[in-house]
């Protein structure tokens, strides 16, 4: 339906529904707690809420938060203000005060629309946001928003007006789609502007890695104020066949719901492979008809047998809000263990040092990406002119990222550069540190982080989520790691949890561990006797 450069002016993400609604009106695209919705369905409560804005003086270009959970409602707000050219602002359902206020008064939102939730926790920074001046709640009862939530509140029901027809506006696939604020998962959220032809050409992109054809169920769990959860369902109507809608993910629901719905491919970000893995085995754990998770990353210490285990086939990509999916793998070729893959044939993608120089095979250095068609990367960072001229110095794209490539363009995710680790003089991936820890049979998870050493630099943190009922203990895992790595790299400080702090889509956030530090529940392995030199571990005695 669309190709990465051709006709790139007629890429309109309500036109993808609009023609679908006309094409096959009835197809149940959609099932969401056992109801299914058919495309004529969400364009046409897409149309009356778009209407509804429209009514209410809520025009193209304004900025309209929406906070809300997965839902067939969130996706009618969705797709109507992409009809309207509303710039749509998703906000991360977790987000709480300064966090919230900053992206409301920095996106210059003056309108909202919300689950009833979330009425509290916005009417705590609405004082803070002059420009907010209208909220449309979703939800039954609206006596507390309409007592704590000052400006006009209405409903999401009132709001929707008008038999549901398609209209025509004037909006290009250059207009603005949506801002979508990065996770914040190393630093302030920043405010990606994303048009029309980029939000659709994640979807076309997604659609290519994972085969995505009619007979498909696509499983989406992930929040569509990610940018994952929109190119699931903008996919799924590309390739025109279905997709179950959940809330959020749960691993032990996971399972029964891809038998009951005969879901045939996901999106498993973050650490979501892990946790699959980390439930405890069941006899017919092979016996079910998903064919391919599209992971980010890849179980690298335990793929093999996840793939024995469950029989399917894993496809792994590396990319961004600001850059789309621009390097993946491809399941039909001989793939080195451990890396993303390789570009996508719309993308450049190279390694620069400090200066900007392009380094040889196997050296480490940042990830940059430079498109090969318009409009397939960000159009920048909102309000960020600055941060946007240094994102794309020197007519690339700077990820942030660090990674190396081989000879034949396979890249290989290092870390997030300011997740580095730099201990007396050697420099240290987490990523690295994470998958030898979680080679270890009684670990599910693991985030390692930097805390500051007690001369200069740092020293390795690593926060331990153990497999159900194990008993590994602090000095079991320290003779683990000593003998998988190399003696700089060996963690000092070892602390179990039962979780890690997540952003809704699954990633951890290192930031909030960073910020702890050292705990009363962390375990020191020089406290407890132990050196790691380069002959081995020791412990005093």
């Amino acid at each position: 339906m669309l190709t990465i450069g051709k006709e790139p002016e007629t890429w309109l993400v309500h036109r993808v529904l609009e023609q679908r609604a006309a094409e096959r009106p009835d197809h149940p695209v959609m099932h969401w707690s056992g109801l299914d919705y058919s495309y004529a369905a969400i364009n046409r409560e897409a149309n009356r809420i778009a209407a509804g804005l429209e009514a209410r003086g809520i025009e193209p270009g304004h900025r309209c938060a929406v906070m809300m959970q997965n839902s067939p409602a969130h996706v009618f707000v969705w797709f109507a203000t992409t009809k309207l050219g509303v710039v749509e602002v998703p906000i991360n359902t977790a987000y709480r005060g300064d966090i919230l206020t900053h992206i409301v008064i920095s996106a210059r939102v003056t309108a909202m629309v919300l689950d009833a939730e979330f009425v509290p926790v916005v009417a705590r920074i609405a004082d803070r946001c002059p420009g907010l001046g209208t909220f449309i709640v979703a939800g039954d009862d609206l006596e507390d928003a309409r007592r704590t939530l000052p400006g006009v509140v209405l409903s999401l029901e009132e709001v929707a007006s008008g038999d549901g027809a398609d209209t025509s506006r004037a909006i290009e696939a250059t207009t603005t789609a949506c801002i979508m604020f990065t996770s914040g998962t190393t630093g302030p959220s920043k405010g990606v502007v994303i048009n029309n032809h980029f939000e659709l050409s994640f979807a076309v992109v997604f659609n290519e890695i994972v085969s995505l054809r009619a007979n498909d169920v696509t499983y989406n769990f992930l929040p569509f104020f990610h940018i994952a959860g929109k190119f699931i369902l903008l996919g799924t109507m590309l390739a025109d066949c279905r997709m179950l809608l959940r809330p959020r993910f749960s691993a032990g629901q996971f399972w029964p719901d891809v038998r009951a719905h005969g879901a045939t491919v996901t999106v498993g970000v973050g650490g979501i492979c892990h946790m699959l893995w980390a439930e405890p085995p069941q006899p017919d754990d092979a016996d079910n008809p998903l064919r391919m998770i599209y992971s980010v990353p890849n179980p690298h210490e335990v793929q093999e047998e996840f793939l024995e285990r469950f029989d399917l086939q894993l496809t792994e990509g590396y990319g961004s809000t600001e850059a789309n999916i621009v390097v993946y793998t491809r399941p039909d070729e001989a793939t080195p263990r451990g890396t993303a893959g390789r570009a996508a044939p719309y993308y450049e993608v190279a390694i620069f040092d400090e200066m900007d120089r392009p380094v040889p095979p196997g050296a480490s250095g940042e990830i940059v990406v430079r498109a090969r068609h318009p409009h397939i990367l960000m159009e920048g960072y909102d309000g960020l002119p600055e941060a946007t001229l240094a994102a794309f110095r020197n007519l690339w794209f700077h990820s942030g990222d660090r990674g190396h490539m081989d000879e034949n363009g396979f890249l290989f995710f290092h870390d997030r550069m300011k997740d580095a680790i730099r201990r007396r003089g050697e420099n240290i991936s987490s990523f690295e540190v994470e998958r030898i820890v979680n080679k270890h049979p009684d670990v599910a998870e693991t985030a390692a982080i930097a805390v500051p050493a007690d001369v200069g630099e740092d020293e390795v943190k690593i926060v331990v989520v153990r497999n159900p009922g194990a008993a590994l203990t602090e000095e079991a895992l320290l003779r683990h790691c000593a003998a998988e790595m190399p003696y700089f790299m060996v963690p000092r400080f070892i602390e179990f949890r039962a979780d890690l702090p997540r952003t809704p889509t699954q990633k951890v956030r290192k930031v909030v561990l960073r910020e702890e530090g050292i705990t009363a529940a962390t375990w020191d392995r020089e406290a407890a006797g132990f050196k790691v030199t380069r002959d081995g571990l020791k412990r005093r005695l």
